[in-house]
């Protein structure tokens, strides 16, 4: 995968669940959602909606994104639907991948910010 910035090219290896991991990361509802079930699985819908403040049928949309994309798996338990990760590991991974990519990005912005003050 290549990612450009500004003038430059970054090519770095990545598997299809990483880069479902990452780009889910860039959304808050999501993020949220994956978030909760770091410290929280397994967890059912009502509990999601309940914690993290989103209406139920928010959390159904998400929920079904996030299955499709191989993050979540759910399994059945008596009338209720019980929702983990399907890779921790993996998950905690992507979030260090993801901060450190954050971080980097907020020093280019003040790099930039610093540089058109400087040459005013």
């Amino acid at each position: 995968k290549s990612v450009k910035t500004k003038f430059y090219k970054n090519y770095y290896h990545i598997t299809e669940t990483d880069d479902n991991i990452l780009s889910i990361f860039n959304l808050e509802s999501p993020r949220s959602i994956i978030l909760y079930l770091l410290q929280h699985e397994p967890s059912t819908h009502q509990d999601i909606a309940k914690n993290i403040e989103l209406s139920s049928s928010t959390v159904s949309w998400h929920m079904k994104r996030l299955l499709e994309l191989n993050v979540v798996e759910s399994e059945y338990s008596g009338k209720y639907t019980l929702y983990h990760l399907t890779s921790r590991e993996n998950v905690l991974e992507n979030l260090r991948k993801c901060k450190s990519t954050t971080w980097n990005s907020m020093i280019n912005n003040m790099v930039d910010v610093f540089s058109a003050f400087e040459q005013k």
